[in-house]
């Protein structure tokens, strides 16, 4: 007895069984409900999410400052790339039409990122100094445009 509650013995045996009893595996198409579910609350969380950046003045504009932050990155990173094979190939025979094909996409994104610096920085200024702020309502920017206009397949 302990504390005044008399011990009830189990076999070893039983509480090992209970133990080890395999849980029911869901079959596939419970998997693939649950999958829907899941992928259904992902996809509201991402229209609404989408929705009250696009109602907010500042959160837009610190979204296409961050897209542009972003893109600078990448372009940075492929003039690394595209600089690296141009030096491989720029002094062999023969390749003067790839060569001048590099030189010219270069240029292109050396372009292209004055451009999103350009950009960013006047994103930059607008979340960072703007006065001029304005949330709109649902009424006007409602979830059904973003999940119909962003998250829809496209017409056949």
């Amino acid at each position: 007895m302990m504390g005044g509650t008399p011990l009830v013995f189990t076999p070893l045996f039983t509480e090992r069984n209970m133990s080890r009893r395999e849980k029911k595996k869901p079959g596939k198409a419970e998997r693939e409900a649950r999958k829907s579910l899941r992928e259904a609350s992902d996809l509201e969380r991402a229209v609404k999410t989408t929705a009250a950046t696009f109602r907010s003045s500042f959160e837009a504009g610190r979204d296409g400052a961050s897209e542009c932050h972003n893109r600078r990155e990448d372009l940075l990173l492929d003039l690394s790339f595209r600089r690296l094979a141009h030096e491989i190939w720029r002094d062999r025979p023969g390749a003067e039409p790839l060569v001048s094909a590099m030189v010219d996409l270069m240029a292109e994104t050396e372009r292209h990122l004055a451009a999103i610096e350009q950009l960013s920085r006047r994103f930059d200024d607008l979340t960072d100094n703007g006065t001029w702020h304005e949330t709109l309502s649902a009424d006007l920017v409602p979830d059904e445009l973003i999940r119909r206009r962003l998250f829809s397949d496209p017409p056949a």
